[in-house]
């Protein structure tokens, strides 16, 4: 979690920092406040002015991940966020886990109770409903 908050401190915006061209995003839909961002719902496009854009993320600690600080409106353009194109698993994510032991592998289908991003560790629940806490690894 620290490396988030860390990863975060990295890009936060600054009143009046000059920001490159091509960091902020244009959403491609609208964005309630508190929701999860996906790197889906935005399209990479150079920043209008080095200080115009408005931030619209925030750290949540308890999900591991960015949220929505305020509504986004349509084609609004915002700063990057920390997780945009990564591998970033959501709460309620249909996930496969993969178990080595030995030459076994046992493969089971489980539901992600939280956000995680590749090489952190997230509760997920099995269909039998036992939660487990194991690492995350985007299939190559």
């Amino acid at each position: 979690m620290i490396y988030g908050l860390i990863l975060l401190a990295g890009v936060a915006l600054v009143p009046g920092a000059d920001r490159p061209q091509g960091h902020c995003l244009k959403a491609l839909t609208a964005l309630p406040a508190g929701a999860i961002p996906v790197s889906g719902n935005f399209q990479r496009v150079d920043c209008p002015s080095p200080k115009g854009v408005a931030a619209a993320f925030r750290y949540d600690r308890v999900q591991g991940s960015s949220q929505l600080s305020r509504s986004i409106a349509e084609g609004e353009v915002v700063p990057v966020f920390p997780e945009f194109e990564m591998s970033l698993v959501h709460p309620g994510q249909a996930l496969t886990m993969v178990v080595l032991v030995g030459a076994n592998r046992i493969e089971r289908r489980v539901e992600a109770l939280q956000a995680a991003r590749p090489g952190q560790r997230l509760f997920v629940r099995s269909a039998d409903g036992q939660i487990l806490s194991v690492r995350y690894e985007p299939a190559p």
